[in-house]
């Protein structure tokens, strides 16, 4: 398969979608700035503490200890919302489903704790490989790389069967998919020096292509395999 061909289907999917790809990245990128900033504030917090700017009396230490945990679950909770969400509405670009809505961006709402799950498992098999030495990390992060689509696609699938999945879909083809996420590099450098606005196209673009990378892997696709036979 193509890089080229899967990213220019991509590009045609983006103008064919029927709810806009960057008014969704807007709205995501939205959230995550109101979460880094929440963010920034609580380490500034914490970084005032330990300077002596602002009195860490026992309360104060308290106050910083709650405000911490549970913007650590918030984050968490909308993160993972939002990481599903963008993936299963990327999905429906890549195939051109039109039933799309801007609600698909927290359709993971409905299986939140099976969603955590997953983004919990994965990171712990990545990490654990990650210990032997950064290849083994690299390759593990590959051969999982299809889990979070396999479930924003099947909800009803359990945490470990969509382990499993991406693992047999990925045999074969780890080097072709990191090769494919480095094609876009050029890309990430120029939403650094856009201050991120360049983000707003290069996000559902570089999206929608690993979902298009994720059909053809699946090979269920009749768009995908009806635009491939065309070239």
């Amino acid at each position: 398969m193509s890089r080229g061909e899967l990213k220019a289907d991509a590009k045609r999917a983006m103008k064919e979608a029927a709810v806009s790809p960057y008014v969704v990245t807007v709205i995501m990128g939205v959230i995550l700035l109101i979460l880094g900033s929440v963010q920034f504030f609580l380490d500034l917090w914490e970084e005032f503490m330990a300077e002596g700017i602002i009195e860490s009396s026992a309360n104060v230490v308290l106050a910083f200890g709650i405000s911490s945990a549970v913007f650590y679950f918030v984050n968490l909770i909308l993160s993972t919302i939002l990481q599903f969400g963008y993936q299963s509405y990327c999905l429906k670009v890549a195939a051109r489903n039109q039933n799309m809505s801007y609600g698909d961006l927290f359709s993971a709402v409905k299986y939140l704790l099976k969603a955590i799950g997953l983004v919990l498992m994965v990171s712990i098999f990545t990490l654990l490989w990650s210990l032997l030495f950064i290849i083994p990390g690299i390759i593990a992060a590959c051969r999982y790389s299809q889990a979070v689509f396999i479930m924003a696609e099947n909800p009803n699938k359990g945490i470990m069967e969509c382990i499993r999945e991406s693992k047999e879909m990925m045999a074969g083809h780890k080097w072709e998919w990191f090769v494919l996420g480095l094609s876009f590099i050029l890309w990430d450098i120029l939403g650094v020096f856009t201050c991120f606005l360049a983000f707003i196209y290069v996000t559902p673009y570089t999206t929608v292509t690993l979902a298009n990378y994720y059909y053809a892997l699946k090979g269920n696709s009749a768009d995908f395999t009806a635009w491939e036979q065309a070239y």
